[in-house]
């Protein structure tokens, strides 16, 4: 890394914080209706005027909006991406990391003691953070297309039943029934996150909402309701500890039928734990905020073989458009 690299790296927080507030604030939806000037948007949103033109130059500058001859308008990236009627807005991550921004500052804390900065609670105890969470989650998979990807390139021939374990919106699962039509699906989640299911399904994804099941499971403490013919564990496993993981694979292992397979979805990373970049440095926001990290192939095909899986194979999706892979493995 040069020094502009680690110059623009180390302060990456300043451009971080220009979005989430441009995001909290409106700024695309008052430019979607329009071209403003500096004045017009600051009248439009309310806000100052002189620090809404600094704001605006920011954005400009990072190429999230166009400014010319004073105008401001917005161009391909922002309409894409962060307006809120697009498929593939991703503003509602952005507003849930604003929402935790302030648990970067106690980073050096949990360095020192091993501890997180917040109650790694799966942000179930308020219902404003619960939504916040799972519609961030929504949001980011939806953007960047993880969810059609996969449900394009899984071979789920055969299956009648599939569960998503901690499947959250349920974003993964609506994709696979639209592509395998005779398939019929559960999301086994927590009671307050599937409260926020129910109503993203009703919003986004009416025509197969009817094929899904919601079905309070913890994890942590119940049995995973079986026969199944399949498992699917997206974004799982990073949040748990090592001595869970191994006992959450033995559970899956019970729940599924004989032959039956399951498909682990996360950051798998490299021996070193290096490699994929975004995954190492997703592990301190994991140390913040949950019990876990992101885990190797080996750790994680360690755990399936000695819960009984076996032909377990890792399948790494393309990048740079994604950093995750699949391991996926079936119970003889």
């Amino acid at each position: 890394m040069d020094f502009a690299g680690l110059a623009g790296t180390a302060g990456a927080h300043a451009e971080a914080r220009a979005i989430q507030v441009a995001v909290k604030l409106g700024i695309f939806e008052a430019l979607a209706q329009a071209p403003l000037d500096d004045a017009g948007l600051a009248r439009a949103l309310g806000t100052d005027g002189r620090a809404t033109a600094i704001l605006a130059n920011a954005l400009a500058a990072l190429g999230l909006i166009e400014k010319s001859a004073g105008r401001l308008r917005l161009n391909e990236t922002s309409r894409r991406y962060l307006l809120s009627k697009s498929d593939e807005y991703l503003g509602a991550m952005i507003l849930f990391d604003e929402a935790i921004f302030a648990a970067w500052t106690h980073l050096e804390e949990s360095i020192r003691t091993g501890r997180p900065a917040r109650a790694p609670d799966m942000f179930q105890s308020e219902p404003g953070e619960t939504e916040r969470f799972i519609r961030a989650m929504d949001s980011l998979v939806r953007a960047r297309g993880d969810a059609r990807w996969t449900a394009e390139h899984l071979d789920l021939a055969g299956m009648r039943t599939i569960a998503d374990l901690g499947g959250g919106p349920g974003t993964y699962v609506a994709a696979l029934l639209k592509r395998w039509p005779e398939l019929r699906a559960s999301i086994y989640d927590l009671p307050a996150t599937l409260e926020v299911t129910r109503r993203i399904l009703a919003e986004r994804e009416p025509e197969v909402a009817p094929r899904i099941a919601l079905v309070s499971v913890d994890y942590l403490t119940d049995e995973i309701p079986g026969p199944l013919d399949g498992l699917f564990l997206s974004n799982v496993i990073h949040s748990e500890d090592e001595t869970a993981n191994a006992d959450l694979m033995r559970k899956c292992f019970r729940a599924l039928a004989p032959g039956g397979t399951i498909i682990v979805k996360d950051h798998v990373m490299n021996r070193d734990l290096t490699e994929p970049r975004a995954g190492a440095v997703f592990s301190l926001y994991l140390l913040l905020a949950a019990r876990g990290r992101n885990y190797s192939f080996e750790e994680v095909s360690g755990w399936l073989a000695a819960a009984g899986f076996r032909s377990i194979r890792l399948d790494p999706l393309p990048q740079p458009q994604f950093t995750s892979s699949l391991v996926i493995a079936r119970k003889p």
